[in-house]
């Protein structure tokens, strides 16, 4: 069976885009807009700036609304994130090496030596990768 690529028009995030998208990735659930920043740690910015980044989110494509639902006396968006982390941090790489003279081996081989995992981890993980790439026809 082969995946399907999702085909994602670059943007990039603001900080404090980042900080929400974060707490997106990291929640099994749809959230509020409330509950994305009472879920950003050590904010330095207002709660109510909130509307402002999940709009400009929106607009990006990096959210999108999963339903509105009763929150308190009245009803409100919930959010999932339209992409992975994963999927972000690809579309930022393939970005910064559009048209460079440089290769993912190069990269890959950067990433490794910087690592604090152990020689076995890696391998393992490695051999974990090419084994489902194998399978998926990625």
């Amino acid at each position: 069976m082969t995946k399907k690529k999702k085909e994602l028009k670059y943007f990039s995030l603001s900080s404090k885009e980042e900080e929400a998208m974060k707490v997106l990735w990291n929640s099994d659930k749809a959230l509020s807009a409330m509950e994305i920043a009472e879920g950003i740690p050590d904010r330095s910015w207002p709660s109510s700036s909130i509307q402002n980044i999940m709009r400009s989110l929106e607009k990006k494509g990096a959210i999108v609304v999963d339903s509105v639902i009763k929150l308190g006396k009245s009803y409100g968006r919930v959010f999932r994130p339209a992409l992975s982390a994963n999927e972000y941090a690809s579309m930022q790489f393939e970005r910064f090496y559009q048209g460079r003279d440089r290769n993912c081996f190069s990269v890959l081989s950067s990433f490794l030596g910087n690592t604090k995992s152990s020689k076995e981890e890696i391998i393992d993980a490695l051999e974990k990768l090419l084994e489902q790439y194998r399978e998926d026809d990625i």
